[in-house]
């Protein structure tokens, strides 16, 4: 094989590795259902908030709770529209630290409720 074909195809590996990021996986996170009812103290933080993308079609949100155990939130859910009321405000205030994995994946997080 000629050294320009080993180059071509060492590139074509490494550009087509960085297609999917290292902390995301290509399934949903929130696969066993999402909390009925949760009094509003026992919510620690927002842990993330995953818009619907190619990994996944679905609104996700991931809440801590003060005993340090992850939680999926009902997007639909009374709570899940209050989160999401309260990333859009923090949106257009600029609060809300946005980080993009790739052009089509974008993944909201905010500190407290």
């Amino acid at each position: 094989m000629n050294p320009a074909a080993i180059a071509f195809l060492t590139c074509l590996f490494v550009f087509s590795a960085q297609g999917l990021p290292a902390n995301r996986s290509n399934k949903c996170k929130c696969l066993d259902g999402y909390i009925e009812h949760i009094r509003p103290q026992s919510i620690k933080a927002v842990r993330a908030v995953h818009l619907p993308n190619i990994f996944c079609p679905h609104t996700e949100i991931i809440i801590t709770t003060t005993a340090n155990k992850d939680k999926c939130v009902d997007p639909k859910s009374k709570l899940g529209k209050l989160i999401l009321n309260n990333m859009n405000k923090q949106k257009k205030n600029g609060a809300v630290s946005t980080t993009t994995a790739s052009s089509s994946t974008r993944l909201y997080t905010t500190s407290r409720l």
